[in-house]
């Protein structure tokens, strides 16, 4: 079960991990339709009804490098490094959650 809470909170981390804040300003400031077309994101938190989750796939499908302004594509590159971190955080944590479970569920029978 360690190895289960061990994904648990690996996954958690990188939940927690999903925000964007200085991308989300600057698409405010610069880009305004782009920013309304994602839902008027905050980029501080994944818990804004899903605004900067819509924000974090529209980083991972690199939809920045459309943009004609060279801040939001510098920008949209580091949030791409950091969005990149986070899926594999959150894949990790996943598989990690379910091997912790599958060992488990074979001691419980063993």
């Amino acid at each position: 079960m360690i190895v289960t809470i061990l994904g648990c909170l690996i996954f958690a981390v990188s939940i927690l991990q999903i925000r964007f804040p200085d991308l989300a300003v600057l698409l405010k400031s610069k880009d305004p339709a782009t920013w309304e077309f994602l839902g008027a994101p905050s980029g501080f938190s994944f818990a804004d009804l899903g605004n900067t989750l819509s924000l974090f796939s529209w980083v991972l499908s690199k939809k920045f490098l459309d943009s004609n302004n060279p801040d939001i594509v510098a920008e949209g590159q580091r949030a791409h490094i950091k969005a990149r971190r986070v899926r594999y955080g959150l894949i990790l944590g996943l598989v990690i959650m379910v091997a912790g479970l599958a060992m488990a569920l074979v001691q419980s029978f063993a």
